[in-house]
This record gives structure tokens, sequence and C-alpha cells, in this order.
């Protein structure tokens, strides 16, 4: 059976093509602008939904020129939409980030009780401070949290935070920790909080 061919071309296929790769070098300008702004936007946004449910300053979490030591690192890794992540550290942290007091031991020994405020408007007792020689006191076998130095030579670093006597050997003491940036971002509530305000973070 007798067979030919003829090849087609379309009347202005060139500037077809031409507008397409336009489109898509367009397309790409976009997509590198957006994820570039979204790592940049991302560490302040999840820091807003932590300080909604927890009481500790955006500057701690960031870090700030006040702040030169931050409480961990949140960022947003990847290069394309598809592989964007959220990655987050940070260590355990003392009650001085979540607004402790007293900062520092009243003056003359005078007994004092220790307060944080961990989540918003929720203060609570963590330690205690007894100046009589008394069970219980920084001179029992094991004491309740109390405020010792932290050896800090300069004015910007903390002085003093909560330590717990274990035994009767004075170099038997505990730090006491609390939250980090991984557990307070994780929580339910502000997990849910950043899905809310930024789909593309959590899933």
């Amino acid at each position: 059976m007798p067979r030919g061919m003829m090849d087609i071309n379309f009347k202005g296929f060139e500037e077809v093509q031409k507008k397409l790769k336009n489109i898509e070098k367009q397309s790409a300008i976009v997509t590198k602008r957006t994820i570039s702004d979204i790592k940049k936007r991302a560490p302040g946004w999840v820091a807003t939904s932590v300080t909604k449910t927890y009481n500790i300053k955006k500057a701690e979490i960031l870090g700030s020129q006040k702040t030169k030591k931050p409480a961990g690192k949140v960022k947003v890794e990847g290069e394309t939409i598809d592989e964007l992540q959220l990655v987050f550290e940070g260590r355990l942290l003392t009650p001085v980030h979540f607004g402790m007091t007293p900062k520092k031991p009243p003056a003359g020994g005078k007994s004092y009780i220790l307060k944080a405020q961990f989540f918003k408007g929720k203060q609570v007792v963590i330690g205690r401070y007894n100046k009589k020689k008394i069970p219980g006191g920084p001179y029992s076998e094991r004491s309740h949290n109390i405020l010792m130095p932290t050896g800090a030579s300069s004015p910007e670093k903390v002085p003093y935070i909560p330590f717990q006597r274990m035994s009767k050997n004075r170099k038997d003491i505990k730090k006491f920790t609390t939250l980090s940036i991984p557990q307070m971002i994780t929580n339910e509530e502000v997990a849910n909080d950043i899905r809310a305000t930024n789909d593309w973070i959590i899933t």
C-alpha cells in the first residue's frame, strides 16, 4: 500500500517556544525567590507560635545582639518546594529563660521561694531556700532547687541558676533544666498554631 510522509510545522511555533521558555524561566525565578523568602521568614513565624504558649522571648529563640547564644536553632532546609523541611534543635534550658524570680539570692542570706512561668500566665514554685539550718534547706543531705553561682565573669552572662544538692557531698549537685526548643515546637498546641498559619511547614 503506497504511503508517504510530510513534515508539519506551525506558523509562529518558534515564537510560541520562545514564550514557553520565558514562562519557565520566570517560574523558576519566582520559585527560587519564594523558597528564599520562606527560609528567611520561617524562624520568626515559628518563634511567634512558640511565644503564644510559652513565656519565652523571641530573642531567646532566634538570638540577638543582646542574646548572643540563642536557646536553639530554627531553619528551613531544601532547594525545591517539595523538599522543604523545618529543622530545629536546642539544649535543655534553665528556668532563667522563663521569667525566674528571684534572679539572685536576697542580700543577707534571707529565705526565698524560687518561681518561674513556663506557660504564659501560669507561675509555679520550683524551689525554696530556708535560711535556718533545717531539713530541706541548703545544708540538708538533699536540698530543694536553690540558686548557686555559675562563676560567670561578664555581666551579660547568667550569674545564678538553680541547682539541687543530691547528697552530703557539696560537689554532688544537679542543674535544674526544663524544656528545649524542639519540645516547645512539637507541643500539640504550638504545632497546630504553626500548621494553621503556614500549612507548608509541618505535615
